[in-house]
């Protein structure tokens, strides 16, 4: 069976138009990959207000532009709040109080 030029581009448009997501938005599995996150964090941030849209009973699809805008707008830190030293010595005492308390539990914990 042989296919001219017009049937065989037709015939590529589709393939194509089946491998993307409708209005280039993404699952979660692809916003996970795109943002370099886990699944459970995605589930986090829509909590928060991450913006998606809703597609049947269960699934969702997120613009990556979008979800990129809030991210930056509501500046979201992955890992919680961090506690921001304002100063180098600052920084250093809280290094040598850590340092210290590991010490102390070492020594709790060494045979005698």
């Amino acid at each position: 069976m042989k296919f001219d030029e017009n049937e065989l581009a037709r015939i590529a448009e589709l393939v194509a138009s089946k491998n993307k997501s409708p209005m280039g938005e993404l699952n979660r599995q692809q916003i996970c990959t795109a943002l370099g996150v886990s699944e459970s964090t995605i589930r986090r941030l829509e909590q928060q207000g991450m913006p998606y849209t809703p597609v049947g009973v269960r699934s969702k699809r997120y613009d990556l532009a979008e979800c990129k805008q809030w991210l930056k707008d509501n500046q979201v830190c992955q890992s919680g709040k961090i506690k921001r030293a304002s100063s180098t010595s600052e920084s250093w005492s809280m290094a040598k109080e850590f340092t210290e308390s590991c010490r102390k539990v070492q020594l709790r914990v060494m045979p005698s």
